[in-house]
């Protein structure tokens, strides 16, 4: 017997005895895992061809799995890109409450003494120990502010400027229109909600108002 043929009995055993209690796979017919001849007369079972068909599954069951694993990672990057967006909405809309904190703050105006205050100095005392809270107030939210922006641009989050600016639609969304003379056509006068860019790219858009020349000057012109 040549070293060829002993290895193939040797592989034809150890197939019988691992294959003996399991279902032949798919696309290898069950004749050629159990050795015997298909008709009478028909050649006995092509080893090589066995193996060719084995090998064949061993391939496909890789790319399947490469199929897997890249589906998972694709899936795994598309989550942490939502979870991304829904930390950077929620830490967008803390800004945006604390923008209207600071302009609150900002609109009270120190009061003067008045002649009552004068004679009453008590009344006078309370009234500037609330206006040292109001200050202390827009403090801490100009401080909180500084420490989020910090924060959103080390993430290269950026807020849009428009304020004063000619409007540009592929960063700002016009939500108004004002006539008026005191500013050029088409300036932004005040800014309702702030735009952003994330990495370079419009992430959200701002929303103005903007100024517009009165309509019987346009019609005279």
């Amino acid at each position: 017997m040549t070293g060829r043929d002993d290895i193939l009995r040797r592989f034809e055993e150890w197939l019988d005895t691992t294959l003996a209690q399991e279902e032949p796979p798919r696309g290898i017919p069950s004749e050629i895992l159990d050795g015997v001849e298909t008709a009478a007369g028909d050649p006995p079972a092509d080893w090589y061809a066995m193996w060719a068909a084995v090998t064949a599954l061993t391939q496909e069951v890789k790319l399947q799995g490469r199929a897997f694993k890249q589906m998972s990672e694709t899936l795994a990057r598309e989550a942490e890109s939502r979870s991304r967006k829904e930390v950077l909405d929620a830490l967008l809309d803390l800004r945006e409450r604390m923008l209207r904190g600071v302009d609150s703050v900002r609109a009270i105006e120190d009061p003067r003494p008045a002649f009552w205050d004068r004679i009453f100095r008590r009344r006078w005392q309370g009234t500037q120990q609330f206006v040292e809270i109001v200050r202390a107030l827009e403090k801490g939210y100009r401080l909180s502010l500084d420490s989020l922006d910090d924060l959103l641009d080390r993430y290269h989050v950026r807020p849009i400027e428009c304020q004063g600016l000619a409007f540009d639609p592929r960063l700002m969304s016009a939500v108004d229109v004002e006539e008026t003379n005191d500013a050029a056509d088409g300036t932004v006068l005040s800014v309702y909600r702030a735009g952003y860019e994330w990495n370079g790219e419009v992430y959200r858009p701002a929303q103005v108002r903007v100024a517009q020349r009165p309509r019987n000057e346009a019609i005279n012109e």
